[in-house]
């Protein structure tokens, strides 16, 4: 299942850590999605949203990664692209399987699942407002800010 605009964001509670999204209640969340810790579009979306991340957080935005990398691979790619936001390791397929982003694909000749390169954005009450299926990774930062100004320009 795939959770869709409209629909309440989820916790993942069996996640290490847990994803708590109900913990930000009264604030914006982007959850993204991206495939491979190390992979160079990876870098580039996860490097483009730390440079955006002042401007996120002007509007009470916080910005949480998810890839299917171990823990440790998470922290290795933190410290490559600079990122003060949280990456979350989603090696056994829970969060991905809850927000319905998981697909099978072939990396190196090799049939793996992974985590497909998707973006929800969570309003304060904790609803997902907008979905984005396809992400150019060197833009894909900026279009969300836009559309998080949108949003926030009701509130203003």
């Amino acid at each position: 299942m795939t959770i869709q605009v409209g629909d309440l964001a989820p916790d993942v509670p069996d996640t290490t850590p847990p994803l708590a999204l109900s913990a930000w209640r009264g604030q914006w969340v982007v959850l993204f999605f991206f495939p491979r810790a190390h992979a160079t579009h990876c870098q580039m979306q996860a490097r483009r949203f730390q440079a955006l991340m002042p401007e996120f957080q002007a509007l009470g935005a916080n910005i949480v990664g998810v890839s299917s990398d171990t823990g440790a691979q998470q922290m290795t790619f933190r410290d490559v692209c600079r990122v003060s936001f949280p990456l979350l390791s989603d090696a056994g397929e829970r969060i991905g399987g809850v927000y319905g982003v998981l697909e099978d694909a072939v990396v190196e000749d090799e049939e793996t699942r992974r985590l497909k390169r998707q973006t929800f954005l969570i309003d304060p009450q904790g609803v997902v407002v907008e979905h984005w299926t396809e992400v150019d990774p060197n833009t894909h930062a900026g279009e969300v800010l836009a559309a998080l100004r949108q949003h926030e320009a009701p509130l203003a």
